[in-house]
């Protein structure tokens, strides 16, 4: 686990986990990221390297959550960490196959006021971001809805995606004026954190939803 370092803006209190494979793609890994403060520990994304970094998260507190962005995460099983997890309600039976204590988001008590939890349907049905403040920057948590594959910002339509669902989320976090994207997968070779101004922010995550109404896949 080591803090997020960017050579353009500072995100202090923000740290990252090694990355590990995605089995199902080639030369991408996920990442879990975790935000401490004076309110605590907060975990966003599952992936194996919270277990791996066990002993150091041990040390400088454990987080009471972990938010997940839908429930591929699980695919992962439940770390090995003290934590409660949460996850929209419309993937919470399928994360319960190998995540038993998972819990619903109605559920969570230990929101950062910096911090919004954003329902986003259409690459699942229980697919959310996470939009956190810090200092100047707003940083978006996009899962997998939303990622940079190879320089292009990019959707990921599954089998059972909704098209509708997923242009309607596009289009309402196009407006949430961020300018730090950050998803659970990206490239091997790739940065993990996208930098750009708020309006070409705005008009990349558009040009996703144009594309997903035209009937492409990304």
């Amino acid at each position: 686990m080591t803090p997020v370092l960017n050579d353009e803006i500072s995100l202090p209190n923000l740290f990252v986990t090694s990355p590990v494979d995605l089995p199902y793609m080639r030369g991408v890994v996920v990442r879990s990221f975790l935000i401490m403060g004076g309110g605590g520990t907060l975990a966003i994304y599952n992936a194996p390297g919270l277990s791996e970094a066990k002993d150091t998260i041990i040390e400088t507190g454990v987080p009471r959550s972990l938010l997940m962005s839908h429930w591929n995460e699980a695919i992962y099983g439940a770390p090995d960490l003290e934590v409660k997890p949460y996850v929209q309600s419309a993937d919470l039976d399928r994360t319960r196959r190998t995540i038993q204590n998972i819990r619903r988001f109605e559920e969570y008590l230990d929101n950062l006021p910096e911090l919004e939890i954003i329902a986003a349907p259409g690459h699942t049905a229980g697919s959310t971001m996470f939009l956190w403040t810090c200092g100047s920057h707003r940083v978006l948590f996009s899962g997998d809805s939303i990622w940079n594959n190879g320089g292009r910002w990019e959707a990921v339509v599954l089998s059972e995606s909704n098209r509708e669902e997923y242009i309607g989320s596009l289009e309402t976090v196009a407006e949430l004026g961020f300018d730090v994207l950050i998803p659970w997968v990206a490239k091997s070779e790739s940065p993990y954190v996208n930098v750009c101004e708020r309006p070409t922010a705005r008009k990349r995550i558009l040009e996703i939803a144009q594309r997903l109404r035209n009937g492409q896949c990304a």
